[in-house]
């Protein structure tokens, strides 16, 4: 078995700085997270120091939080125009609390919600209008249901001696990653732990190979046999040579020794392999493709391009969450949602080419399938004064297929009845 392998396969306990716990991976789990197959410790902080994971939540959690949530008021017939001046507006758009940013409070809802499961809000009403959303954490909820035709409540426990407190489901903003049922959230850290361990495992195999000047072991040849002070006067002298920082020393043999070095064992050799599927492995989870995460070697999988790449990523897993959070305020804050709405404004990612754009607009003009203002709606645009931006028109010169044999009627030659 190689070294590889063996660190895999055994059962290992992680050193604890903290010295709360001891040795049992059980006992630490209640701490920090759960034991897994690999002899990782798994837990939503833990497994931010996992690269891939890392960059998946902060991709979905800033990407989120950097585009702009505006509130509309309806117009009639149809189109939309911004609402500086509802209450909405600026609890949306630019500070939802006295504490945080708008882009602060959506980011670490999204982190919440991709780490524990669920990024959960209280909506502070002043008058039955929405003044704040505060941010609560989800390992400090409880959701609280007597019966079928009971009101829905969320427990809060804080802890730090705070009392707990009950919210009922119309004051607060819920936004579970996957549910199994209504009343429940998973955890992707916890559904896969031992995906997120296999890579921990991996990490630190990495950092052991490299602790020990990137070659796990050699051997050294004596023409003789070597007395036990002998063999440890020697292991003493050699141990110089040890770790990365040292690998490039000379060594000094003497007594006629020699050294060969011996590289990792062929079944050891698919660290690299491994990390890579591990990445890969990750992605899925929060379904973020490759080149995002820096991995470009197998990015035109996606398209040909890294536009296709983009849009894809807009359309399978960015626009679900964006769907997800509007219906939620829809559903909680907008008392008068018949007139106003709030929306985020994403055309910029979804657009592709200006000239292709332009191009496909051009056509469904011409072909009497799209008026001024259907294009003016794909753009974010509202509608042209009065009528005009409504009329669908088709060039002149077409005419019905099956009349293309029939000769035209000559001037003069149509007989007059008598």
């Amino acid at each position: 078995m190689g070294f590889f392998t063996k660190f895999l396969t055994e059962k290992r306990h992680w050193p604890m700085g903290s010295g709360v716990v001891g040795e049992n991976p059980w006992a630490i789990a209640d701490f920090i997270g759960s034991p897994t197959n690999s002899g990782a410790i798994v837990s939503e902080e833990t497994a931010l120091a996992v690269t891939t994971v890392w960059s998946c939540i902060k991709i979905l959690a800033w990407t989120q939080a950097s585009l702009p949530l505006i509130t509309y008021k309806r117009l009639k017939p149809r189109g939309k125009d911004r609402a500086p001046n509802h209450p909405l507006y600026d609890l949306l758009h630019t500070k939802p609390n006295d504490e945080q940013t708008s882009f602060e409070f959506r980011s670490l809802l999204s982190v919440h919600q991709n780490l524990w499961g669920a990024g959960l809000a209280e909506i502070e009403f002043k008058k039955g209008t929405p003044v704040a959303l505060w941010p609560i954490p989800p390992w400090a909820v409880k959701i609280k249901k007597k019966d079928s035709k009971s009101t829905l409540f969320y427990e809060i426990n804080l802890g730090n001696g705070e009392p707990k407190k009950m919210i009922p489901y119309y004051k607060m903003l819920v936004f579970p990653s996957l549910q199994t049922n209504q009343y429940d959230w998973k955890s992707p850290i916890q559904v896969h732990r031992e995906t997120i361990g296999y890579s921990m495992a991996l990490t630190d195999f990495g950092a052991l190979t490299f602790g020990q000047g990137t070659n796990p072991s050699g051997v050294i040849y004596h023409p003789s046999r070597l007395k036990e002070q002998s063999e440890k006067d020697m292991r003493e002298a050699m141990s110089k040579y040890a770790g990365l920082s040292r690998s490039h020393r000379l060594m000094l043999l003497e007594e006629g020794m020699k050294f060969e070095r011996i590289g990792l064992p062929p079944e050891d050799a698919q660290y690299l392999e491994s990390r890579k599927f591990s990445v890969a492995d990750i992605a899925r989870i929060y379904n973020i493709p490759l080149h995002l995460l820096q991995d470009h070697e197998k990015s035109t999988s996606w398209g040909s391009g890294i536009e296709e790449l983009n849009l894809g990523f807009v359309t399978f897993t960015l626009r679900p969450y964006l769907v997800q959070f509007e219906q939620e305020i829809h559903r909680k804050l907008f008392y008068d949602s018949k007139k106003y709405f709030a929306e985020f404004l994403i055309e910029g990612l979804l657009r592709g080419k200006l000239t292709e754009r332009y191009n496909a607009y051009q056509i469904g003009r011409n072909g009497g399938w799209l008026s001024a203002n259907d294009i003016r709606a794909f753009e974010n645009l509202n509608p042209l004064p009065g009528d005009q931006g409504d009329i669908y028109t088709i060039p002149l010169n077409m005419q019905d297929a099956s009349k293309i044999n029939e000769e035209p009627d000559e001037p003069g030659t149509t007989e007059e009845p008598v």
